[in-house]
């Protein structure tokens, strides 16, 4: 059976670096162009894409990448959408953060992949920061939204991907060790690998116990990879592609 690989990316609205505000314009077309191709040359079968600002933004990759899927505008902040693609007739949207009772500042959704290695549910969640909220604030909320995400349905994700706005030591994680997820990046030794261009590591992908055995392969794009020569800007995101392969049972 086919291995499955699972994309993260936190897109920057397409942007690219230098960008200065959250209030992101149309995406700019040469990197939205780079950005689709770095995740076709990866082969992703199914892509968790954070900071996706519109529909119109969502139909643009969708296009780009030929893969369905489904958007979810962020809450408070409609600018922070979020977007899942997969391939043709593989994926189904089951829940997402308008369908909460607690008011979510930017956005997760929960879909279910199905191949020939059975079916697997997948959360793309996008955490607050301290950049609106502040840091007591946004850590509370960071554990409110993640337990609404990961509680909603009664069958848990097997895999959690997207930029948690925190670092390994945080409770975040903690909250994800203590039901029964294991951190990728820890089990393929690669943990000091960071996944921003300020050398941090805020985003991840997170896999339930039960598949641990099945996860083969964790990899992080390179910030070389993402230096843009065919635009105005020095990078293409401010966040590194990350992305684990998932065998059959």
């Amino acid at each position: 059976m086919t291995p499955l690989i699972i994309l993260s990316h936190n897109a920057f609205w397409f942007q690219g670096v230098p960008f200065a505000t959250d209030v992101p314009r149309e995406p700019d077309a040469a990197v939205l162009n780079r950005l689709c191709a770095i995740y076709r040359q990866v082969h992703a079968d199914v892509i968790c894409l954070q900071e996706i600002q519109s529909q119109d933004a969502f139909e643009m990759v969708a296009t780009q990448l030929g893969m369905p899927g489904c958007y979810c505008p962020g809450t408070i902040l409609p600018q922070y959408g979020g977007a899942v693609f997969w391939r043709p007739g593989q994926g189904s949207r089951v829940q997402d953060a308008r369908t909460a009772s607690l008011a979510t500042q930017r956005m997760w959704q929960i879909v279910d992949i199905h191949n020939g290695n059975g079916r697997l549910r997948v959360g793309n969640i996008h955490l607050p920061s301290s950049r609106q909220l502040g840091p007591d604030a946004a850590q509370a909320q960071r554990i409110a939204e993640l337990r609404d995400a990961i509680t909603i349905c009664e069958e848990r994700p097997d895999v959690i991907a997207g930029d948690l706005n925190e670092q390994p030591a945080g409770p975040v994680n903690a909250f994800l060790r203590s039901h029964a997820y294991r951190d990728a990046a820890v089990l393929a030794k690669r943990a000091d690998a960071p996944t921003t261009l300020g050398a941090n590591r805020g985003d991840y992908i997170w896999i339930s116990k039960k598949i641990e055995s099945r996860v083969s392969q964790y990899t992080v794009l390179s910030r070389q990879a993402l230096a843009c020569t065919t635009c105005d800007k020095e990078y293409v995101s401010d966040h590194f592609p990350l992305w684990i392969t998932v065998g059959a049972p």
